[in-house]
Parts: structure tokens; sequence; C-alpha cells
């Protein structure tokens, strides 16, 4: 079995050896990666236009030659952080757990999901029924509106234009309605959706930093509307931007001051 190559898909093994090759320096003239390739020219071609549409290659100027962009290394350190990130903070994520006793989710965003990459269960028998390694739509969750809010721009445009090639129901309004609520989460550091990914259940997230000030990860708890009364609605929103903030401060991010008005949050929380 070990021999056995059936299911190799070529054009897939075609386009990862073209990458490796252009690896080994700083860029490359069609007529180059051609011979060092050994690739057909047409494929060569068509395999330097997926990969530059997909924004892992660039060609430096029209006619000219091909380099890679740095999003390869982008998802190098986003894997390298996600392998330690989760054990760094599970005691933070454990505390937050045990104050509020829900589920706590640590998610970071993965083209245009959020993917969870850690999580401390709550002993509640109603409860999202999630693990670690599922994913959801970034623009309708709670933890994926706080990771698009502190994006460089040039990113979430990205995203955008991402988002517009998988779904084609994403209309104008609903990336106005989308940055409307990510800039509010740049003022106030806290995320929310309102049943828009769970009937029965809202969210509430907030922001992790590195210590370059970008953020890492989005750290939230999904509670089923039954639980949520304003006293308890109150709790959250103290105990899980402090959660973060700890983390962040973990990572020897930069100080960040955020402010929002917590019994209009709880208002909307606890809204019918």
């Amino acid at each position: 079995m070990a021999d056995d190559k059936y299911f190799m898909m070529r054009s897939l093994e075609k386009a990862l050896f073209v990458i490796e090759t252009m690896a080994t320096k700083s860029n490359w003239k069609l007529k180059t990666l051609h011979e060092a390739c050994s690739i057909p020219k047409g494929t060569l071609q068509r395999i330097l236009r997926t990969l530059e549409e997909l924004d892992y290659v660039r060609q430096i100027e029209r006619g000219g030659a091909y380099a890679l962009t740095l999003k390869l290394h982008k998802i190098g350190k986003q894997i390298a952080s996600q392998s330690d990130l989760g054990t760094a903070l599970k005691p933070i994520l454990s505390r937050l757990r045990d104050k509020v006793n829900e589920t706590v989710n640590l998610t970071v965003l993965t083209g245009i999901d959020m993917v969870v990459v850690h999580q401390v269960t709550s002993d509640h028998a109603l409860q999202m029924d999630s693990v670690i390694g599922d994913s959801f739509p970034a623009y309708m969750s709670a933890s994926g509106k706080v990771f698009l809010a502190f994006l460089p721009e040039e990113e979430r445009q990205r995203f955008v234009k991402e988002l517009r090639r998988s779904d084609s129901g994403i209309t104008s309004d609903t990336l106005s309605g989308l940055y409307e609520e990510i800039e509010k989460v740049r003022e106030n550091g806290i995320g929310f959706d309102f049943e828009e990914l769970y009937k029965g259940v809202r969210c509430v997230a907030a922001p992790v930093f590195d210590d370059a000030g970008t953020i890492v990860a989005s750290i939230s708890c999904s509670v089923p509307t039954v639980r949520l009364d304003r006293y308890f609605s109150q709790k959250l929103l103290y105990e899980i931007p402090l959660a973060a903030g700890e983390a962040s401060r973990l990572l020897h991010a930069p100080e960040n001051s955020f402010h929002f008005d917590i019994d209009e949050a709880v208002e909307k929380l606890v809204a019918e």
C-alpha cells in the first residue's frame, strides 16, 4: 500500500514542486523555471496563473519574472503559533471556563472560516456540539467579526474578495452590515453574534494580540439563550474581555484600551 500512488493528484504534485523550486531563490524568469522544473511550458504557465490568482505568486512586472509572495510564510507562522498557542493559553481558558461554566473556544481565521484550535468544555448537558478542528463562517460569528476587525485593511479586502467568490449569496448589504459591526468591535474590543450561526445560541468574543500588536486569536463563549439572563450576561461581558486581555499580556502585546457600555450590551444579549 505504501507504494500505491493511485490517489496522487499529479497537478497538485506539480504545483507544489513549482513552489518548492521557486523557494530556492528570490525570483524566476519563466524560461529558467521551465528548465529547472522540466514541466511543459503551457502547464507551468497555468500553474503560475493559478498561484498568482490565489496570491501565492506575483509577477514582478508584466512579462517579467515571477516570485513567491509571503502568503506561505504567513501560513507557516499561523501553523507554528497555533501548535503552541492553545498550550500557552490553556490555564487562562480553563480559568474563564471555571468562572462562567460555559464552553470556551480559542479560534483563528483560516481562509474565510474561523477554526477552533483549542477548547475547554463546560459541564452543562445543553451546550454547543463542537470540537477542536471545527470551522464556521467568520463573517457570521462573534469570533470572526473580532478577528476581521483587527486585520490589516489589505488582508480584510482579500477576505471579502474570497468570501464573495465562494458565496454568491453575499450582497453589498451583507458586507455593509459586516463593516459596520467590525467598526464597533475596533472601538469596543468585543464582538457578538445573535443567533446568526445557530438558532437559540448567542456568542461573545474578544481578541488576543501578540507582541507585534497583531491579532492571533479570538476567545469566545457560545451560550444557549435560555441561560442568558441579565446577571449572567454581565458576567460574560466582564470575564471574556478580561481573559483575552490576560492572554494578550502573556504574549507581550502592546496595551490596548477598549470601552463599551456594558448595560447596553446586556440588553442586546437578553433581547427577545
